[in-house]
């Protein structure tokens, strides 16, 4: 594995102030997620993965602390160059967040579109594309016409058009039954083997954790509690967190000295 940080947090912590309450969603956390890995943030219902991983990108904005990317430091720099690297940063949703009223074709496009390159280039990639994800047949269908996992693909191939170096994955595989959670999840896996991606992956699913990523970060109440290989961690988990996590999430069974079971 590759040990250059492309994105790293110092002391980030993330609040929410309204009238009747102040919510602190993020604690001070520091990490380093390697460049080529596929890293794993777990943690049950509102411990506060999702507004972690906005952080990454500055969708939200910490409250305290440095995000770095490639880096730089976003929490620095000027709109342009926040662009640019958001850019660099493909983003995947729980919910696909497809644009309706574009075929499938027209929703891979769509950041080229923004991105400004020009038509035949954009023509290439969409090809590309399509056949990495297996929907070269779904090329003019429209969102309300696919499966789930078929959403999903378009949405991996609308992550993937700007030729990101990470992609920021939240929850993509929970709207999604088992066998369409493995066959997304393997792709993410072709995508990071083949194409050198990092992969962020948030995820209160046990077994996503365990059939993709390299390490994890559990998270209990907006702190990192716990963060290592993903063997490691089921072996000889030290957090309360993770105890609970392997005892209820099933999946595999490590054995010492051995592999799997």
């Amino acid at each position: 594995m590759a040990q250059k940080a492309v994105i790293r947090f110092e002391h980030v912590s993330k609040s929410f102030t309204s009238k009747k309450m102040n919510v602190n969603a993020v604690r001070n956390v520091s990490l380093e997620i390697q460049k080529g890995e596929i890293f794993g943030i777990i943690g049950f219902s509102g411990a506060g993965k999702s507004t972690l991983i906005r952080c990454m990108n500055l969708l939200e904005r910490p409250t305290d602390g440095n995000v770095f990317f490639q880096g730089v430091n976003l929490c620095e720099v000027n709109n342009q160059k926040l662009r640019e690297a958001r850019q660099k940063m493909g983003m995947i949703f729980q919910q696909f967040n497809l644009l309706e009223q574009r075929n499938v074709w027209e929703n891979i496009c769509y950041p080229l579109e923004i991105a400004g390159v020009e038509k035949k280039e954009r023509k290439q990639r969409i090809e590309e594309l399509l056949t990495l994800v297996d929907l070269t047949e779904k090329a003019k269908a429209y969102p309300s016409q696919l499966s789930g996992g078929q959403k999903q693909r378009v949405a991996i191939a609308r992550a993937l058009a700007t030729d990101p170096e990470v992609i920021l994955c939240d929850e993509a595989t929970s709207a999604l039954d088992p066998i369409t959670t493995k066959s997304i999840l393997d792709l993410l896996k072709k995508i990071n083997e083949t194409r050198g991606v990092t992969i962020v992956i948030i995820t209160h699913e046990m077994k996503v954790a365990e059939q993709v990523c390299d390490r994890v970060g559990v998270m209990n109440q907006g702190e990192l509690v716990e963060l290592g290989e993903v063997r490691e961690i089921f072996l000889h988990p030290q957090s309360d967190t993770a105890k609970k996590m392997i005892l209820f999430g099933g999946g595999i069974r490590y054995e010492e000295g051995g592999g799997t079971t």
